[in-house]
């Protein structure tokens, strides 16, 4: 009654899948234990993936080796580039998907991977090691018991879940699947302290009762746009084609003959009845109440929260969004609520291209248990049990974006924990993944997390453009990508940095024909000699203008001309932002041995002592970025690590080799 595997992961949302597929990857005999086989991956709330920020996670997931990327390009219905007008480091990929073909093709793709069994099943309990087996043993549902050294925890919204719309609440994970119980109450039992937290989701319409007439058409791109790297120098189709239409012929304005097949979304807006609805019937309203006890995301609140907010907003925007090519079920984006079945009806069909709208799922709030911040380490490995992971939900974060990347992280970890072999942690120069996982170690979560642009200092360096350069070559170090795309990465940075070259080299003189050229493009002329370089930082130029008015510039791949333009138009601001990261380089580098007694540190503030203790930073440069840790709390904590390097001084030998507790990066 019982199966050993190297790593066991629990629970197949995006942070599970994505887990499974790199410990896999990594030689590791894995098992995907999931409640329900044809959910896996499933996108319980919208079926988007990407937009600020979130979308650089899926670049990076996808550089990185991950899955995401590609079956979001494989069935998403639209694909647009959000912030376009901006600076690239805020642009971002945002894709509407086919919610029923995403999962499906997820679960095809975790069906053909090697060292990797799926298997549907509930978790009932999980046992710590034993002293015989030094194995955890994962008991399911039906007494089946499961053995392995690393367990990944990605329990969704599941840890005693309970669904919420108006007065009714009922136990679920989400809509229609039961709560994960007794799982709660092993973490409990471990000692994990646990933190109530909310989410919520919107109702969704029945398209042939929306008047689309009265919508703004949101088209999407008419140029190719991908997460995926890579599709043609790997001889790929730009995507795969995995096509499923004709669409449900109730959208209007389908994008069917561009480059590839696209659905748009609509746009309608909020009315003064609409709000007035929600202000009346604020009483029965389960937020406002006391029915829902967990804390919300702030930055993704429910319509009758931006009601309450927002008072002096005449009106908010909502987004209509198909949820798929052969549904008519339409997703209502920022409508989420779980206000009482029958306000939701009234509320909607106060707009008017929704008069006579027709409900399919009504909204719902969902509350759930996850635990507390400062209980895993930057190797997404918990502190109280060695060999146990947590990704997604349960470390207080939301969004499918954020829980994939912490589930490629736990895989990696999990593996080479299993392997003996030392961690792998991205920093906050290196990746928005560094910077998800930093801030879930260094503090204090609070109410639901999600990934912002602004909470990347480096963001300038941390673009979605340059995923594969800053981190292909780590994944196929680990062997998480092969050689072809390693290669292929590297001959693309290398055209680039000699068109940079070049660039900064050639130069333009200001005759008449170039001249007259150039303003035939749209490009100033010239009082004086200029480098390619320097004309293309004007801010309005683009490279296959200045190549049209000067046709013997080298031609270039559209990927390494925009590397060219960004370099030479950020130049100063990326060089400014490398010098930062260099000096904070020698913060992170300056480790902070885990038993190290803070209780011996004279001169140190008892906020601060307690702080260092609870979260017990590896780095001085984590421990700097704590909450409530000052200056002078980081200089009396460097002194005391001068002290004990000079105490523990020996004569020079051969440098050792890495052990596990060291990390690659």
């Amino acid at each position: 009654m019982q199966t050993r595997y190297d790593v066991i992961v629990v629970g197949a949302g995006h942070a599970g899948c994505e887990a499974a597929h790199a410990a896999a990857r990594l030689g590791c005999r894995t098992l995907l234990l999931t409640i329900d086989l044809d959910k896996l991956a499933h996108m319980s709330c919208n079926p988007s993936i990407g937009g600020p920020a979130k979308g650089h996670l899926v670049r990076e997931i996808d550089a990185m080796g991950g899955l995401m990327g590609r079956i979001t390009d494989r069935s998403a219905i639209q694909i647009r580039l959000l912030n376009e007008s901006k600076g690239p480091a805020v642009q971002s990929l945002r894709a509407q998907c086919d919610k029923r073909l995403y999962a499906r093709l997820m679960k095809e793709t975790l069906e053909r991977v090697p060292n990797l069994d799926l298997r549907q099943a509930m978790v009932e309990r999980i046992a710590p090691p034993s002293a015989d087996t030094q194995c955890f043993t994962v008991t399911t549902h039906t007494g089946w018991r499961y053995l392995a050294p690393a367990v990944i925890l990605t329990t969704g919204t599941f840890l005693r879940g309970r669904a919420i719309t108006g007065e009714a609440m009922w136990g679920a994970g989400r809509a229609g699947e039961a709560p994960a119980m007794a799982l709660s109450e092993d973490l409990a039992a471990l000692g994990f302290p646990l933190v109530r937290l909310k989410t919520g989701t919107p109702p969704r319409l029945a398209a042939a009762t929306i008047d689309f007439s009265l919508t703004e058409l949101q088209p999407g791109s008419d140029k190719p746009l991908t997460f995926g790297h890579y599709y043609a120098e790997l001889g790929e189709t730009i995507p795969p084609p995995d096509y499923h239409g004709p669409p449900a012929p109730v959208y209007p304005h389908p994008q069917l003959d561009g480059w590839r097949p696209q659905l748009p979304c609509y746009q309608v807006h909020t009315t003064p009845e609409f709000h007035a609805l929600i202000r009346d019937n604020l009483h029965r309203a389960p937020l406002f109440s006391g029915i829902i006890e967990g804390v919300g995301p702030r930055y993704c609140p429910s319509i009758e929260d931006k009601i309450v907010r927002f008072a002096d907003k005449e009106r908010h925007s909502l987004f209509l969004e198909p949820e798929g090519w052969t549904t008519s079920e339409v997703y209502v984006q920022g409508c989420n609520t779980s206000l009482p079945e029958d306000v939701q009806w009234a509320m909607l069909r106060s707009i008017p291209a929704l008069r006579n709208v027709e409900l399919m799922r009504i909204g719902y709030a969902i509350e759930y248990d996850a635990v507390a911040t400062g209980e895993i380490t930057a190797d997404m490995q918990t502190r109280r049990l060695r060999g146990l992971f947590f990704a997604g939900q349960i470390n207080g974060t939301t969004g499918y974006e954020e829980a994939a990347a912490q589930g490629l992280m736990a895989g990696i970890n999990a593996a080479r924990y299993v392997q003996g072999k030392p961690p792998v942690i991205l920093g906050r120069a290196e990746a928005y993944i560094g910077v998800l996982i930093d801030d879930l170690t260094t503090k204090e979560i609070r109410e639901p997390y999600r990934m912002f642009t602004s909470r990347a200092e480096y963001r300038l360096i941390l673009r979605g453009d340059n995923a594969d350069l800053r981190l292909t070559p780590l994944a196929y170090e680990l062997g998480l990508v092969d050689g072809e795309r390693a290669a292929v990465v590297e001959a693309r940075r290398a055209q680039t940095e000699q068109a940079v070259q070049q660039a900064r080299e050639r130069r333009i003189y200001p005759a008449a024909a170039i001249n007259a050229a150039l303003e035939e493009q749209g490009i100033k002329p010239l009082s004086q000699p200029a480098t390619v370089a320097e004309v293309l930082a004007r801010p309005d130029v683009r490279y296959d203008q200045l190549r049209a008015a000067i046709p013997d510039l080298p031609e270039l791949a559209p990927a390494v001309a925009e590397q060219l333009e960004i370099a030479c138009k950020y130049s100063g601001y990326i060089a400014r932002q490398e010098r930062e990261v260099a000096r904070m380089q020698k913060m992170e580098h300056r480790r902070i041995p885990p038993d190290f007694d803070y209780t011996a540190l004279p001169g140190l503030r008892n906020e601060a002592r307690q702080v260092l203790m609870r979260f017990r930073p590896a780095t001085l440069g984590q421990a700097g970025r704590l909450a409530g840790i000052n200056p002078a709390d980081v200089a009396i904590v460097l002194f005391a690590l001068e002290r004990r390097a000079e105490a523990n001084a020996t004569p020079p030998q051969s440098p050792p080799l890495p052990v596990p507790d060291q990390p690659v990066r």
